[in-house]
């Protein structure tokens, strides 16, 4: 049996545990206003605006395998670069917008990613940051799923190493994922590359 008692708000949770089958007793009574919320849902992080899928035209023998989202601040940010921002130096051969095209293409096509060349962990850590390259670029942000990233920030590789901003989005993309309430849910957990990637 669970037991309730009124609160000044009118609501009340009770933590019970089992005595013997089928009979409960409280252990501890929590007054206020307690709700439990659902773990939030890829879908109701799309619904809610906090994050946006991106896409690439693949060719039409390529089918999208893995899945490629970013939040509204690294959209506004994809969207300058492709408006033709440039990094201080140039580090790669292509442009900018072909090495971000590559990357993505790569990524969603389900091509084969070189470790450490165009993805890393930033941290072996629980519920890891991880981080997509191009020469030029780089892309910080977390695995919700086995080939399913959320892009953060993107800065240009030379001033994210002449700063050494890693630590930074480290903290801050950990600081979003408690925000969204997906720390624990939506989250790869290992910090291997087939942890994150299937293919």
């Amino acid at each position: 049996m669970t037991g309730h008692s009124e609160s000044a708000s009118g609501r009340c949770a009770t933590v019970v545990t089992e005595v013997s089958k089928n009979d409960l007793a409280p252990i501890a009574l929590f007054p206020g206003a307690l709700t439990v919320q659902p773990m939030p849902t890829l879908t109701d992080l799309v619904d809610s605006g906090a994050i946006v899928k991106i896409d690439v035209d693949l060719a039409p023998r390529d089918q999208p395998l893995r899945l490629l989202y970013g939040t509204p601040q690294f959209v506004a940010w994809l969207r300058d670069v492709l408006d033709g921002a440039q990094p201080s130096r140039q580090l790669g051969h292509t442009s900018i917008t072909e090495q971000l095209d590559d990357l993505f293409y790569s990524f969603l096509s389900g091509e084969q990613l070189n470790f450490t060349k165009q993805f890393r962990v930033v941290r072996a850590e629980e519920n890891a940051v991880w981080e997509l390259k191009t020469p030029d670029v780089r892309i910080f942000g977390w695995f919700v799923a086995k080939d399913c990233f959320v892009a953060v920030f993107g800065n240009w590789a030379d001033t994210i190493k002449d700063h050494d901003l890693y630590r930074g989005y480290r903290i801050a993309i950990r600081r979003l994922r408690r925000e969204l309430g997906v720390d624990a849910t939506l989250c790869v957990k290992g910090v291997a590359p087939d942890d994150v990637l299937s293919v």
